[in-house]
């Protein structure tokens, strides 16, 4: 485990990542991506939503975290379950929990695929 300040700040765990998610959210908050903002979502709700999406997304950049992975895999499982218990959701909310987890995964395989380019 590392010792420096960073690593620190997040407890050793996915350091990279969570810095990630923290510089670029302060950059999102700079007065000049106001535009963007309002682009992105007009309401607190679709601000949670989007926060939390970027957030699990970025995070699923972790491969090596095995408490991650196994969050992952029980919302795949959630999100393309056949049980009746997921009636109780919406057909939006099931949607939107299936492209989720899917958008985790395909950016957690395009970060590993990167690292086998042939530069």
């Amino acid at each position: 485990k590392e010792k420096t300040d960073t690593a620190l700040l997040y407890s050793n765990q996915s350091v990279a990542e969570q810095n990630s998610v923290d510089l670029g959210w302060d950059l999102l908050m700079e007065e000049q991506f106001l535009d963007l903002r309002r682009a992105i979502y007009t309401t607190e709700s679709e601000l949670q939503r989007f926060r939390q999406m970027l957030v699990n997304t970025i995070m699923a950049t972790d491969i090596m975290d095995k408490d991650l992975k196994k969050l992952r895999n029980d919302r795949w499982e959630k999100a393309f379950s056949t049980e009746d218990s997921i009636v109780e959701s919406s057909r939006d909310q099931q949607i939107d929990r299936k492209a989720t987890i899917v958008i985790e995964h395909l950016i957690q395989a395009s970060d590993v695929a990167h690292t086998m380019q042939h530069w």
